[in-house]
């Protein structure tokens, strides 16, 4: 694996954009007029709720990402300080790198990150075919406990 991974800036926004729209693509999405300004400043307007890394070449060309959104909870009585867990929406890997381990790579700079953040837990949505991959990084399925509702129509987070 020649790539380095480093922690993603608003610097980052249009390769991250693309890499975005190379994945909806895959997924057969049409893209749209405007589609890479929009979430380049979606990104920078967001950036400070997220942890993103980047996978990179050694010529610079972005090959992968993986985002995780920061969700903090108020104090309580339970814990010390706030508690925070991380979703990680977003894991991708270009066509012509896959199966070169940068996935793996990209997760387990979560995990690590996680760890030395004191983070709670960190939650996905697994396709089926990352779910192997996830399963091999210790992720399993959360508890009984986590319900969703899902306005009519809206398709929900976990694709209800």
């Amino acid at each position: 694996m020649d790539v380095q991974i480093r922690s993603a800036t608003s610097d980052d926004a249009l390769a991250l954009a693309a890499l975005r729209l190379q994945q909806d693509r895959d997924r057969g999405h049409a893209p749209r007029p405007g589609f890479l300004d929009e979430y380049a400043a979606a990104f920078v307007a967001e950036v400070a709720d997220y942890h993103v890394w980047l996978a990179e070449q050694d010529d610079g060309r972005p090959v992968g990402c993986v985002l995780a959104l920061r969700v903090r909870k108020l104090p309580t009585l339970v814990w010390d300080g706030r508690a925070e867990w991380w979703y990680v929406q977003q894991v991708f890997v270009t066509p012509d790198r896959r199966r070169e381990g940068i996935a793996r790579a990209l997760l387990e700079t979560v995990q690590q990150e996680a760890r030395g953040q004191d983070v709670r837990h960190v939650l996905l949505s697994s396709s089926a075919a990352g779910r192997p991959l996830f399963e091999a990084l210790g992720f399993h399925e959360p508890s009984p406990r986590l319900m969703e509702w899902v306005p009519p129509g809206s398709g929900g987070l976990f694709g209800a």
